[in-house]
């Protein structure tokens, strides 16, 4: 039966009052992220507890590998938005969740400091800068200081890495849940190596050859945008396959828009913002699509710039501000801008027809601030 106006009115009336009494979305979201370190944290006295008679070698690269967290913690967010959104209750489990998820970040996190060659995250020296420093302190040669200084990181990723499927496994949830959930992660994990991998073997192709946007989707977008979303809804016990698969589609639409704009803001940013050198992109040859397209558009006086420079480790402040000057008159720069605001665009709109109303309003939202993003 058709509602009168009367009955539409009171079901609206009702249905604000109900949003009134609950707190919103983001609220929750906020809540959780004011401990979210404190999760983190609590997974890794479970590492020390586990490896307590391990000696004081491996008590000192915990407690590096735990010093090396840091940053928003945007992916423990995505978990907590997903998971409340789709009317998940369990505190516990949220926390053992989203610390996985953390901890998953930090461990890749690690692996690709050693894989590009950084000593530095989040704007101060990285666990590779710090146990180098101590080596050389300690009277060690330059070599072998680099010797275990890059072992201590490779190491540390594997642990932080080992933790998050330990957490997922152990999780406070029926041994199904705990299962799928640790499938969801090491699915996320293989389609992150194959990125980082294809990144890498980048470098020795021509600069319009590469696949940057297949490198986002694979690299950024699985395991930062898709596995948090995925992880959070799994972990409500609400989640309808359908809605599973607009996760997926969601997530790899504003990850490749978020990793669009960390291109951005590693050419074009500062690293007063971002909290890294903003030569190391230039540097290293990466293979963003600001220089594939850049480089397809190019003259030739251009193109050879591009060639010369890019990949140099020597390459020089001014150097990059010719790379960036390059892009930015090929119109690279504005095709790219175009480009994120098209998988946003996707992204929202696929949200606001698979979703939940009250997580379709925070994905927008979060997605709209994309365009204002600093670091």
């Amino acid at each position: 039966m058709k509602p009168t106006p009367a009955t539409a009115t009171d079901a609206a009336r009702a249905s604000a009052l109900l949003e009134a009494a609950s707190p919103s979305l983001a609220l929750q979201v906020d809540e959780f992220a004011a401990r979210a370190s404190a999760v983190t944290a609590a997974q890794w006295n479970r590492v020390e507890a586990r490896c307590a008679t391990a000696g004081p070698d491996v008590a000192r690269l915990i407690a590096e590998a735990r010093a090396s967290d840091g940053g928003k913690h945007m992916r423990p967010r995505l978990v907590a938005a997903a998971f409340f959104g789709m009317g998940g209750t369990d505190s516990a489990l949220l926390a053992d969740v989203a610390g996985a998820q953390q901890l998953l970040h930090l461990g890749l996190c690690l692996h690709d400091d050693i894989i590009d060659g950084d000593r530095v995250r989040h704007g101060r020296p990285n666990l590779i800068a710090r146990y180098a420093d101590a080596g050389r302190l300690d009277g060690l040669s330059e070599s072998a200081s680099e010797r275990q200084a890059m072992t201590a990181a490779l190491l540390a990723g594997d642990l932080a890495l080992n933790a998050a499927m330990l957490a997922l496994l152990g999780a406070p949830a029926p041994v199904a849940v705990q299962q799928r959930l640790a499938a969801e992660a090491s699915a996320a994990l293989e389609l992150t190596i194959a990125g980082e991998l294809l990144d890498v073997r980048s470098e020795l192709l021509a600069l319009d050859a590469s696949q940057p946007l297949r490198v986002a989707e694979l690299k950024t977008a699985a395991y930062s945008v898709a596995l948090p979303l995925r992880l959070g809804a799994v972990a409500s016990g609400s989640a309808s396959p359908a809605e599973l698969a607009c996760l997926q589609q969601i997530g790899i639409a504003f990850g490749i828009a978020y990793q669009l704009a960390d291109d951005e803001l590693g050419l074009f940013g500062s690293a007063e913002a971002t909290g890294k050198s903003v030569l190391s992109d230039v540097q290293q040859g990466k293979r963003t699509e600001h220089v594939r397209l850049a480089y397809r558009r190019a003259d030739a006086a251009g193109r050879g710039r591009l060639d010369a420079t890019l990949g140099d480790s020597g390459a020089s402040e001014a150097d990059a501000a010719a790379i960036r000057d390059i892009v930015t008159r090929t119109g690279a720069r504005a095709a790219v801008d175009r480009t994120i605001d098209e998988h946003v665009a996707r992204g929202i709109r696929l949200a606001e027809a698979g979703l939940p109303d009250g997580l379709a309003r925070y994905l927008t939202d979060l997605a709209r601030s994309l365009r204002g993003r600093t670091s």
